[in-house]
């Protein structure tokens, strides 16, 4: 084989090889204001139920092909909102409206677009700018830089043994205790308590499973899903809903 050839070979197959790796970690996301918290808060909607129990629904366009999707990233109540004595359900109610911030549509481009119409759910409030209006605004992220990560994030749970994991299980019925042993089996952790699951009845009185929250430490985005970014959930911040068995539904 003429050697030019397996030179360029050679060099297409290092280029691939850091884009992969590129795609399977996060950046890590740096605030520009605000920065005085504690953890995030990432949330994953497993669609079909997310789709089909509680809320408003998800629009009749709603895309079918995935089953995880992406809900959201959610920094923690800031220390200097604590230090005035604002009670954390009262930051998960009100955001970013609580401090200094300027309401404003989120500028993506359109391929950024495009991947979360495919990814978040369809609601007919427009979940992108809910998400960017109470959550990330305040903070000073670029929003093409913040979605990104959140995709990132969520491309990262999606191919890993947890994530087949729970598309395997779509149409089964398990108990959060089985979801729980395979959270910290497949990203080799001792925090089963930095996953918390979320459920709802669906219509025909079903209780399915709707979210998964991941308590991440603020520092280590860019190592997501290594076993050190995981941290407990902090017992004021408790929501875990799915004390009861659960069906994954398909769609």
């Amino acid at each position: 084989m003429n050697p030019m050839v397996i030179i360029m070979r050679k060099l297409l197959t290092v280029s691939l090889f850091a884009l992969l790796a590129g795609v399977a970690q996060a950046d890590e996301l740096k605030p520009a204001r605000h920065g005085d918290f504690a953890h995030y808060t990432f949330a994953l909607a497993w669609l079909p139920g997310f789709c089909t129990a509680g809320g408003e629904g998800c629009l009749p366009s709603q895309p079918k092909e995935e089953l995880i999707g992406l809900h959201g990233l959610w920094a923690s109540e800031p220390k200097s909102l604590e230090d005035k004595g604002v009670k954390v359900q009262q930051w998960w109610a009100s955001g970013c409206s609580m401090l200094p911030h300027v309401t404003a549509v989120p500028l993506l481009s359109e391929e950024l677009r495009q991947r979360l119409k495919e990814t978040m759910p369809q609601l007919a409030s427009d979940l992108q700018t809910h998400e960017y209006v109470k959550h990330v605004q305040c903070f000073g992220y670029d929003a093409n830089e913040f979605f990104s990560t959140a995709l990132q994030l969520r491309e990262a749970v999606v191919d890993s043994d947890f994530g087949r994991y729970l598309s395997a299980q779509a149409g089964q019925t398990r108990s959060g205790a089985e979801v729980k042993d395979a959270f910290a089996k497949g990203y080799a952790t001792g925090e089963r308590g930095a996953l918390q699951l979320r459920c709802a009845k669906d219509a025909k009185g079903r209780n399915v499973l709707t979210e998964l929250w991941f308590t991440l430490k603020k520092d280590k985005l860019d190592s997501f899903p290594e076993a050190d970014s995981f941290m407990d959930t902090p017992a004021a911040e408790r929501e875990d809903t799915c004390s009861q068995p659960f069906l994954l539904p398909k769609w």
